[in-house]
């Protein structure tokens, strides 16, 4: 089950009055994925692969916390032993030695399960932002009016009536983010484990 299915009632109850599902399903899952871009990281615990170029034997897992590595491949490379690696789970950083400007595949379990208070009231607020546009015509994700043509016997095309199909995270949040949220917000974004935000 996904953190949208997971918080979907919860999220209804505190939005208030008789929301409807399926918008407020849509207006969850632009928050997530919104969010998801603009901290340039997966949020929601799963198993993942990520391809890398580690430089000095590390790695920075992209989901983290990490719960797990399974397999870490060398491309054209010695074969690793799992032992031999250190894993920060906190913060992603995982240590392989020997593993230096070389192709890297990792496979790993990590992110958020469940997600961390802070970080879903603050998914809740921007999903609150995107529920009327949600709630209107299918959901554009840029509060922009959508246009929807239908041709009888074929079908029904929807798209953004400025011919634009979306924005970039940062100028679709920036209608939608409070200094406060932001402030919450870059305590997640993937810099700051390494100490860019």
């Amino acid at each position: 089950m996904s953190w949208v299915d997971d918080t979907l009632e919860d999220f209804k109850t505190w939005l208030g009055g008789t929301p409807d599902d399926a918008a407020a399903t849509r207006a969850l899952t632009l928050a997530l994925a919104t969010v998801e871009t603009w901290l340039d990281r997966p949020l929601e615990k799963a198993e993942r692969v990520q391809e890398d170029w580690p430089a000095y034997g590390v790695i920075l897992l992209r989901a983290w916390p990490v719960e797990s590595v399974s397999a870490l491949t060398i491309i054209n490379g010695p074969p690793l032993d799992l032992a031999n690696l250190r894993l920060d789970k906190r913060t992603g950083r995982l240590l392989a030695p020997g593993c230096y400007y070389t192709q890297a595949t990792t496979t790993y379990v990590g992110g958020f399960d469940p997600m961390p208070a802070d970080l879903e009231l603050a998914l809740w607020q921007i999903a609150a932002a995107f529920y009327p546009t949600a709630q209107s015509a299918g959901g554009a994700s840029t509060g922009q009016a959508v246009k929807r043509v239908t041709t009888p016997d074929v079908g029904t095309v929807e798209f953004v009536s400025s011919g634009a199909a979306g924005g970039s995270a940062d100028a679709i949040l920036g209608a939608t983010l409070s200094p406060q949220i932001e402030s919450l917000l870059q305590r997640y974004r993937a810099e700051s484990v390494v100490g860019g935000a």
